[in-house]
């Protein structure tokens, strides 16, 4: 019987985090990891172990361990206009960047 209760709880525990109405990252600091990985991406993209060493530096930087980040992604995947709201952020972000940058004045 005391298995059962077990199992149970266990199942349970397994469903809450995909209840749970905030993701498990502030979704600000997530946007900004993101947009951190985006600029790797561009930067580095041609060497991959670079780009990895980059990627793994940031997610130090961020706080961010792998399931961290993967039941971040698991949250947004089940909440599909979640997502689509999170990239238009991101988007505008890097909209700003290339305004800012194509703006300053060069030394």
């Amino acid at each position: 019987m005391r298995r059962i209760e077990i199992k149970l709880l266990l199942i349970l525990a397994l469903f809450l985090p995909s209840c749970a109405s905030k993701p498990p990252v502030n979704e600000e600091k997530f946007a900004d990891f993101y947009v951190g990985l985006q600029l790797v991406d561009a930067k580095y993209g041609g060497d991959s172990r670079v780009q990895k060493e980059k990627a793994d530096s940031l997610m130090k930087a961020y706080g961010f361990d792998q399931g961290l980040l993967d039941s971040t992604m698991r949250w947004y995947s089940k909440k599909p206009e979640r997502w689509a709201g999170f990239f238009r952020k991101v988007d505008l972000r890097l909209k700003k960047m290339k305004i800012d940058s194509a703006t300053s004045p060069r030394r």
